[in-house]
C-alpha cells in the first residue's frame, strides 16, 4: 500500500550554525610602542638608582679612606763598615778608651797627654813613683784610689778627681788609682807591682787606661 506523501513525517529543524570566534586582533603599532617604552622607563629607572648607590659611596661624606702610609725603604747595609781606630786607641768619643796597656813609673814620671803615655824627659812630670815610709811605694801627682766594687770608668775617676784628689797616694799591689795632670786626659793605673829597691826612689808597674775625657770637660 502505497503511503500518501503528504503523510511523510516531517524532517526536524536544523541546528542553527555556529559562528567560528574570531582571534583576538593583534597589538597595534601604538600598543607595541607603549610596551617598549614602558621596558626602557624602567631599565633608565634601575641605572638611575645604580648611579645615586655610586655617587654616595664616593662622595667625601661617605667617609675618606685611609691615605697610604709610605714604607720607609730598607737601609742598605752592604758595603757599610764602621769606623776604623787607631791601633791601641778607642774611638774619639768622650769617655771612651784612648789608649790602654802595661807602664812602669818611676822617678821621671808619665806625660799623659802622649799616645801612648812616655816617660818624661825631666824629673817634675805627673804621675810618677816615690818610696814611701820604709817599705811603701806612693804615686805622686792629682791622684785618689778607686775603692767601689765595679771596675772604675772614665767619669767615676773624673768625679772623685774634683772632689777626693790628693798630691800623694800610697799604693799596694791590687790597687786602682785615677790620675790626671793638669790637661792631660784623665786615666786609671792598676797596680800589679811595687819595687821600694829599683830605680832612684822605687818603681810601680801596672796596666794603665786613658781616656777621652778631661778635668775641665
Amino acid at each position: 500500500m502505497q503511503q500518501d506523501p503528504s503523510q511523510q513525517p516531517a524532517m526536524p529543524p536544523y541546528a542553527p550554525y555556529a559562528q567560528p570566534v574570531p582571534p583576538a586582533p593583534a597589538p597595534s603599532g601604538t600598543s607595541k610602542a607603549k610596551v617598549w617604552g614602558a621596558i626602557a622607563a624602567g631599565v633608565s629607572a634601575v641605572a638611575a638608582v645604580a648611579s645615586a648607590i655610586a655617587a654616595f659611596t664616593n662622595s667625601p661624606s661617605a667617609g675618606p679612606s685611609a691615605p697610604a702610609v709610605p714604607q720607609p725603604a730598607p737601609a742598605s747595609t752592604v758595603g757599610a763598615q764602621p769606623p776604623a781606630a787607631k791601633p791601641g786607641t778607642g774611638a774619639a768619643g768622650a769617655g771612651t778608651v784612648r789608649w790602654s796597656g802595661r807602664v812602669v813609673l818611676g822617678l821621671e814620671g808619665l806625660d799623659l797627654s802622649q799616645v801612648p803615655p812616655r816617660t818624661a824627659s825631666g824629673l817634675g812630670a805627673r804621675p810618677a813613683a816615690a818610696r814611701s815610709g820604709s817599705s811603701s811605694m806612693m804615686v805622686k801627682g792629682t791622684a785618689v784610689l778607686w775603692t767601689a766594687a765595679e771596675a772604675p770608668t772614665a767619669q767615676g775617676c773624673k768625679d772623685l778627681l774634683a772632689t777626693q784628689s790628693r798630691k800623694e797616694v800610697v799604693v799596694a799591689e791590687g790597687d786602682s788609682v785615677c790620675l790626671v795632670d793638669e790637661n792631660s786626659p784623665i786615666a786609671v793605673l792598676k797596680v800589679t807591682r811595687t819595687s821600694y829597691e829599683e830605680g832612684s826612689y822605687g818603681l810601680i808597674e801596672g796596666d794603665l787606661t786613658t781616656w777621652n775625657l778631661r778635668a775641665d770637660r
